[in-house]
C-alpha cells in the first residue's frame, strides 16, 4: 500500500510538471481591453488577460480538487480504493501550492504565512488525511476563482462606467458613408453619427446639430444642444439630430481613455486592497506557528499540525480582498471610482472633513444675480448686447450670460467683427435692428478696460461696485465704444447642488467640517454661514492648504480632503483620503484615491457609509475566524480533535465567511 501511495504521489508531480508547462506555453491571445502599461505602484496593474489568465488556472485546479474530493468522499464512505485515484490529482494540486507558497514566501516577503500553508497542506498530506486534503484544496482554489472573479467584474465595471464604444463606426470618404472598424479610426477623419448611436471619439462638429446626453461623462443633468465648431467626447450618447464630426483623438487618448488610464495607473486590486487584511493574516500565522511549536514536545506531531489547520486570522487572506473588491464594485456603479481599496479603510477613521470652495462647493459657471442698467438702456437691451458679445466665447463668465440669455429666450445678434483683449474683455460690432442699421460696438469687460478706454463710471454703479465687493460678487461692465457705460451684470457664485444638504448629514455623522478658500475674507464667510459650517480659512495660499491639513493631523485628526484644482494638490497628498470630483483639473484627479464621476456632493455621505460597512464586515469576518480557531483549539486541546476534523471545522466557517464577504454585492443585485 505505501508503495502504490508512493508510486501514484510520484505520478502526480510528473502530471503536474508536465501541465504546467502546457499551460505556461497557451498563446496570449486576449484581447485587453485597457492598456497594458506598469502603475505606478511597485507591483504591475494586473491587465485584462492577466485577470481571465488567473481566473482560468484558478477554475482549472478547482475542477481537479472536486473530482479529487469526489474520489476521496466516496472511497471514504464506500469503496476505499476510489481514494487511490485521488492521490495523483491532489499530489498535482499540491505541487501547484508549492508554487503559491514559495511567492509568498520569497516574492511577497510574507514568511509566516507561506511557512503556514506549506505546514498546513503537507501534514494533511504527510499524515495520509486525503479527504481532509481535497476539502483544503477545494475550498482554497474556490475562493481564490471567486476573488479574481470578483476582480473582473471590478476592472468591468470601471470600463463600463461610461458606456461601452461601438466595435465599428460610419466615415465619410469621397462623398460616401463606409463602416470601418474603430480601432482604424484616424485623427481627421469626418466620423457621421446619427440619432441614437454613441459618439465613440473625440472631436469637433462639422456639419449637423444635435441633443447629446453628456451626463456620465461631465455630470450634466440635462442634455445639451450642439451645433457646428462645437467639441464632442467620445462615451457620449447622440439623442436627436445627425452630426459630420471631424476626429480630434481616439483611443487612448480621448477624456474618456484618459480617467480610465488614470485608474489603470493606481487601482493596483492585489497589492493595495489586502493591506488590513494581510495584516491580520501575518499575527495570526505568527500565532499559529507558535502554537504549533508549543504543542510539537508535549502532544505530538499529529495534534500540532492539527493547530496548524486553526488558522488565527488567516480566513482573512481570502475574506478581506473579497469584502474590499465587492465594496469597490458597489462603488463604481454608483458612479464611484475608488482607485486605491485602502482608501475605503481610512475612510471609515475619517473625522474631519476639508472642502476646497471655489469648484467643490461652488460651481465653475457663476450665476447673473441681477443687472443695472444705466444712460436710458433696459435690462433687457444689456443681456442681448452682452450674449452677443459672449455667444462664442467658453468661459465660466461667458457661459453664465448665455445660460442667462437663455432663460429669457433672448437671441443674440450677428456678429460683424469682434476682438478679445486677454486680462481686459472683448470687443464686438454687430448691428441691432431695433436701434437702427448702423453698426454699434461695445466693450465687455473689467473696470479696468473701461478705464483704459476712458468710460466714466456713474455714481450709482459705484455703489453697486462697493456693495458686490463686500459680498464677494464680480461685475462685468458693457459700455458703447467712446461714449459711455450701458450697465453691468452682477456674477454671484453658484452653490453646488445638494451642498448644504450634505454638510448637514455630515455633521450629523460627527464630521468636523472645514472650508479653505483663496478668495477673500467675507464671502468665504458668507459660504460658511449659508451651509452652517464653523471653521472656515480665507486667503489660504496653496501651499498653506497643506499646511492647514497637516497641523489638523498633528492634533491627532484623520483627514479627508476634497479639491479640484491644480492649487490643490499638495493638499490632495498630505490628506489622509483625498477625494476629486470628475471634471477637476488632471493633477487632482491623479493625485486623489476617490473620484466622484457625476460631481455630486450627495454621494459623500454614501460614501463614508459604504467605508463604515466595509469596516463592520471585515471585523465580522474576523471575528468569525476568531471563533472558529479558538473552537478548533479547544477542540484539539481538550477533546483530541484530529487533522481531519480540524479542516471540517475550519472550511466550513471559511465558507460561512465568504457568504458574509458577498453579501453586500447580492444585496446591491437585489436592489436594482
Amino acid at each position: 500500500m505505501p508503495l502504490i501511495t508512493i508510486s501514484l504521489a510520484i505520478g502526480g508531480i510528473l502530471f503536474a510538471v508536465w501541465k504546467d508547462k502546457q499551460l505556461s506555453r497557451r498563446p496570449k491571445n486576449i484581447i485587453s481591453t485597457l492598456p497594458e502599461k506598469n502603475s505606478l505602484v511597485k507591483t504591475a496593474t494586473p491587465t485584462k488577460t492577466d485577470i481571465l489568465k488567473s481566473e482560468a488556472e484558478a477554475t482549472h485546479y478547482q475542477r481537479v480538487s472536486l473530482v479529487a474530493l469526489g474520489l476521496t468522499g466516496v472511497g471514504a464512505i464506500f469503496y476505499s480504493p476510489l481514494t487511490l485515484l485521488g492521490i495523483p490529482l491532489l499530489t498535482y494540486n499540491y505541487f501547484h501550492y508549492l508554487k503559491k507558497s514559495h511567492h509568498v514566501i520569497f516574492k511577497q516577503k510574507q514568511r509566516m504565512v507561506g511557512i503556514f500553508e506549506w505546514l498546513c497542506v503537507t501534514g494533511v498530506l504527510v499524515l495520509g488525511k486525503y479527504l481532509a486534503a481535497a476539502v483544503l484544496f477545494t475550498m482554497f482554489f474556490t475562493a481564490r476563482k471567486l476573488i479574481i472573479k470578483t476582480e473582473r467584474s471590478t476592472h468591468t465595471d470601471i470600463n463600463n462606467i461610461f458606456g461601452s464604444l461601438p466595435k465599428k463606426v460610419w466615415i465619410l470618404r469621397e462623398h460616401l458613408e463606409i463602416e470601418v472598424l474603430l480601432n482604424t479610426l484616424q485623427t481627421n477623419d469626418i466620423m457621421v453619427v446619427r440619432a441614437g448611436e454613441m459618439i465613440a471619439a473625440d472631436g469637433k462638429i462639422i456639419i449637423g446639430e444635435g441633443t447629446i446626453d453628456q451626463c456620465m461623462l461631465t455630470g450634466e443633468s440635462q442634455p445639451v444642444e450642439k451645433s457646428q465648431e462645437n467639441k464632442v467626447f467620445a462615451s457620449t450618447m447622440l439623442l436627436s439630430g445627425w452630426l459630420h464630426i471631424q476626429v480630434e483623438k481616439q483611443g487612448e487618448e480621448t477624456v474618456t481613455g484618459q480617467i480610465v488610464e488614470v485608474l489603470k495607473k493606481t487601482a493596483d486590486f492585489k497589492s493595495h486592497i489586502q493591506s488590513r487584511g494581510e495584516e491580520i493574516v501575518e499575527k495570526g500565522a505568527g500565532i499559529s506557528l507558535l502554537a504549533m511549536a508549543t504543542a510539537l514536545p508535549l502532544l505530538g506531531i499529529s495534534q500540532a499540525l492539527a493547530l496548524s489547520c486553526s488558522g488565527f486570522g488567516y480566513q482573512m487572506r481570502l475574506v478581506a480582498p473579497l469584502s474590499v473588491l465587492n465594496y469597490l464594485r458597489i462603488a463604481s456603479n454608483h458612479g464611484i471610482l475608488v482607485k486605491d481599496g485602502r482608501a475605503l479603510e481610512k475612510l471609515a477613521e475619517v473625522d474631519t472633513i476639508i472642502f476646497d470652495k471655489t469648484g467643490t462647493l461652488t460651481e465653475t459657471i457663476p450665476q447673473v444675480k441681477r443687472i443695472v442698467a444705466c444712460n436710458g438702456f433696459t435690462e433687457k437691451q444689456l443681456l442681448q448686447y452682452a450674449v452677443t458679445a459672449e455667444q462664442r466665447q467658453k468661459h465660466p463668465i461667458a457661459q453664465a450670460i448665455c445660460q442667462a440669455a437663455a432663460q429669457q429666450n433672448l437671441r443674440s445678434f450677428p456678429i460683424e467683427n469682434s476682438d478679445y483683449e486677454v486680462g481686459y474683455g472683448i470687443r464686438v460690432s454687430f448691428v441691432d435692428p431695433e436701434a437702427g442699421s448702423e453698426v454699434q460696438t461695445i466693450l465687455l469687460g473689467s473696470e479696468r478696460f473701461m478705464e483704459s478706454a476712458k468710460i466714466n463710471i456713474p455714481n450709482d454703479i459705484k455703489s453697486v461696485q462697493i456693495e458686490c465687493a463686500e459680498k464677494g460678487h464680480s461685475l462685468i461692465y458693457i459700455a458703447l465704444e467712446n461714449q459711455y457705460l450701458m450697465g453691468v451684470i452682477e456674477l454671484r457664485p453658484s452653490l453646488r447642488k445638494n451642498a448644504k444638504k450634505v454638510a448637514t448629514t455630515l455633521r450629523q455623522q460627527g464630521m468636523t467640517l472645514y472650508i479653505i478658500s483663496g478668495d477673500q475674507e467675507k464671502p468665504t464667510q458668507q459660504l460658511a454661514e449659508t451651509l452652517g459650517i464653523e471653521n472656515y480659512y480665507a486667503e489660504t495660499l496653496p501651499e498653506d492648504k497643506a499646511l492647514i491639513v497637516e497641523n489638523l493631523q498633528k492634533q491627532g485628526r484623520k483627514v479627508c480632503f476634497i479639491g479640484d484644482g491644480i492649487n490643490d494638490a499638495v493638499a490632495l497628498q498630505k490628506a489622509d483620503v483625498a477625494i476629486s470630483l470628475h471634471g477637476a483639473a488632471t493633477i487632482a484627479t491623479d493625485t486623489a484615491e476617490i473620484v466622484l464621476i457625476k460631481p455630486d456632493l450627495s454621494y459623500l455621505p454614501y460614501l463614508l457609509q459604504m467605508a463604515n460597512d466595509l469596516n463592520n464586515r471585515i471585523n465580522s469576518g474576523t471575528m468569525i475566524n476568531t471563533a472558529s480557531s479558538i473552537t478548533c483549539v479547544t477542540g484539539i486541546l481538550i477533546f483530541g480533535m484530529g487533522i481531519s476534523g480540524a479542516v471540517f471545522l475550519y472550511y466550513s466557517t471559511l465558507g460561512i465567511n465568504i457568504v458574509n464577504a458577498m453579501v453586500p454585492i447580492l444585496r446591491e443585485k437585489t436592489l436594482k
